[in-house]
């Protein structure tokens, strides 16, 4: 029992890291006045379960860039706009937007149906810097209401 008892505890320590790496991001996150394309993208395809959260965030921007080209060109490490974090996660989390939103997809729209629902406080323009603090609340917001609708 003890010598199979080694390598489950070994799996366990091995894996233990892995799973602390959203923490850590989260936690990079709320202190950030900027949050980065990459750490941005990485929390929303995580949280709806498109990429694991063993990814890093280089891996979630290559995810999102097979599922949607809008965003091919972009660096993990540069700036997000309200406006692309709203448009990621409508897609992310299979939010239908209204008639203009269906017609003209993308994060103009997006950033207006979020504000539309409630996601979104304050400010809603969608070409504004968007802050960590901001992202982690906005995917609160949107995480609340998924889970309402399932």
């Amino acid at each position: 029992m003890g010598k199979a008892l080694v390598p489950l505890l070994a799996l366990f320590v091995a894996v233990l890291p892995l799973e602390a790496q959203s923490n850590t991001l989260i936690d990079a996150l709320l202190d950030s006045p900027q949050a980065a394309f990459g750490d941005a993208v990485y929390l929303a395809l995580s949280a709806a379960g498109i990429v694991p959260e063993t990814a890093t965030p280089d891996d979630a921007v290559t995810a999102l860039l097979a599922r949607n080209r809008r965003f091919s060109g972009r660096s993990a490490e540069g700036p997000i706009t309200l406006g692309e974090y709203a448009f990621v996660l409508m897609k992310a989390f299979d939010i239908r937007g209204g008639i203009l939103s269906s017609i003209f997809p993308g994060p103009r729209y997006a950033c207006r149906e979020l504000a539309f629902l409630g996601l979104l406080s304050g400010n809603a323009s969608p070409n504004r810097r968007l802050a960590g603090e901001e992202a982690v609340r906005i995917l609160g917001k949107v995480l609340e209401q998924w889970e309402a609708a399932r």
